[in-house]
């Protein structure tokens, strides 16, 4: 089965501000875009990105979001992969970083994030029904080569984080907290 590229999944751009663009003034944008992420930028290059998770943090701080600066409180920006990387390699670097983001970019500039939820309705396919990629037979190392081994985690549906067990609830995916007890 051939896997789609993250172009084919690329949905919508991604949501960019400046370092010196004020914490709210991002939020909002956010919001408004439906996103819990933005890429800060200087220029464009991608410097940082602040997530839903940043802005918690600074009024679990007891920090005043007003006086606070995307560059201010922006984490290291996320992994990148390239416009031809595959689904499956989004979701294996999203697992092995522990970050639900992936910036989507090329030499010239960034052309989106794809985040675990963007590629939940991909890997609900894969698991419902197409067939999976065989695991890559082990070299004389005992390691299978990565470049054929297959990614064996999925999005969860619900929280959007990435579960090597999911379990079908009513039509959707769901990792062992987010399903009824």
């Amino acid at each position: 089965m051939a896997q789609l590229s993250l172009r084919d999944v690329l949905s919508r751009e991604f949501v960019g501000v400046s370092e010196s663009d004020e914490l709210l003034d991002a939020v909002e944008l956010m919001r408004e875009e439906h996103t819990n992420s933005a890429v800060v930028l200087r220029g464009s290059a991608p410097v940082g990105v602040v997530t839903a998770g940043t802005v918690f943090d600074v009024l679990l701080d007891g920090r005043n979001p007003d006086s606070v600066t995307a560059g201010d409180v922006m984490d290291d920006p996320p992994e990148s992969l390239s416009l031809d990387a595959s689904v499956a390699d989004a979701a294996d670097l999203m697992g092995r970083t522990g970050d639900p983001h992936v910036l989507v970019s090329d030499d010239d500039a960034v052309h989106g994030v794809v985040e675990a939820r963007d590629v939940a309705p991909t890997v609900e396919k894969q698991l419902r029904g197409a067939p999976t990629a065989p695991s890559a037979p082990p070299t004389e190392s005992g390691q299978a080569d990565a470049a054929d081994s297959y990614a064996e985690q999925g999005v969860c549906e619900s929280c959007g984080g990435l579960a090597h067990e999911l379990v079908d609830v009513n039509g959707q995916l769901l990792c062992p907290e987010c399903q009824p007890v």
